[in-house]
């Protein structure tokens, strides 16, 4: 039997009545067996269309034997029998089912991705949740969702911007801070070149990146305001950019790394913009950028490391609404 962890909502009809029948039509399937739910938390929308009613939060902790497609075809089955439509994406709906964990599943696949590429940084998922599971473990992170609710009460309020060059990182953080009221700390603003163009790392180059942006860092993550702080990038991705160097001198940018960790502390979330590498990218130094973004997503996945949201280069209007989406959500 797997261990599973199911986040629930509904925001529109009679919440709790749509919600308790599908936990009871969950219940009746002899293939699942639900050992804990949540108390129902109330919770504002987050995204899609305006003047949406608020929803009604819950999580459950279930066992079954289905695998996990088969699972969300049933998780499926009960939203259609709630009367859920898919014609907005965030938009209102009666019933919405989502498969948070599966045993220490990792899945990616078009139809369903374990564990949830967005529980890590939705406090209306990870607070009900923690109630019922809270030593489950995410198994990408390494942390429990009691840790990762923690890591969301006390981390500080900064969103860090990554990527290879050519993605519009500093455009995203721009639009993204003029939408939350954030301050932007952008890269021009170390005194290196901007990095949407190619990168020819060096050793003392990454070392006096590091110097300037944990100064500029400190100066805006060090309060607890309510105000966000949004980089254009992400201190740990000169590992990534600067990959070709010696060993030697990746160990002396790794120390330098653990310098700067000791005055800035980690974003509360890493926000990844990637090519898709099944199609083309538009550079000339192709083989360098799949490297790069190859090494980013490396580092993304280091122990300890926080919550990441990956977004698609491809889609700039809609990685705006993604990112303000995120952090409304922590």
């Amino acid at each position: 039997m797997a261990e599973c962890l199911i986040s629930i909502g509904s925001n529109l009809g009679d919440r709790s009545l749509v919600i308790d029948s599908a936990l009871g039509d969950l219940q009746s399937n002899s293939a699942v067996s639900l050992r804990r739910v949540s108390r129902p938390h109330i919770t504002q929308p987050i995204g899609g269309p305006a003047g949406q009613d608020s929803f009604v939060n819950a999580a459950a902790h279930i066992e079954t034997s289905l695998s996990p497609t088969a699972l969300m075809a049933v998780l499926h089955e009960l939203e259609s029998r709630a009367g859920r439509t898919r014609a907005v994406r965030w938009g209102p709906r009666s019933l919405d089912l989502d498969l948070l964990l599966y045993d220490d599943l990792i899945l990616n696949e078009e139809s369903l991705v374990v564990p949830h590429p967005r529980m890590a940084f939705r406090r209306f998922v990870l607070t009900p949740a923690a109630e019922i599971a809270p030593q489950m473990l995410h198994p990408l992170l390494g942390r429990s969702i009691s840790q990762l609710l923690e890591h969301l009460e006390q981390a500080p309020n900064y969103v860090a911007i990554t990527g290879v060059p050519k993605v519009g990182k500093s455009k995203l953080a721009e639009a993204v801070a003029a939408r939350t009221k954030a301050v932007t700390v952008l890269e021009r603003q170390s005194g290196r070149s901007p990095i949407d163009s190619a990168p020819s790392p060096s050793l003392q180059a990454e070392l006096e990146f590091l110097r300037r942006s944990c100064e500029l860092l400190r100066g805006v993550t060090g309060s607890r305001l309510n105000q966000y702080a949004i980089s254009d990038f992400w201190l740990r991705q000169c590992l990534a950019y600067a990959n070709e160097l010696h060993s030697e001198e990746l160990e002396q940018l790794e120390a330098a790394l653990l310098d700067c960790g000791d005055h800035v502390a980690a974003p509360k979330l890493i926000v990844i913009v990637e090519w898709d590498l099944r199609g083309a990218i538009p550079d000339e130094q192709t083989e360098a950028i799949i490297q790069i973004q190859r090494e980013l997503r490396k580092q993304l996945l280091g122990p300890g490391q926080p919550p990441s949201l990956r977004l698609d280069a491809a889609n700039a209007a809609w990685n705006e609404e993604e990112v303000v989406a995120a952090i409304l959500a922590m």
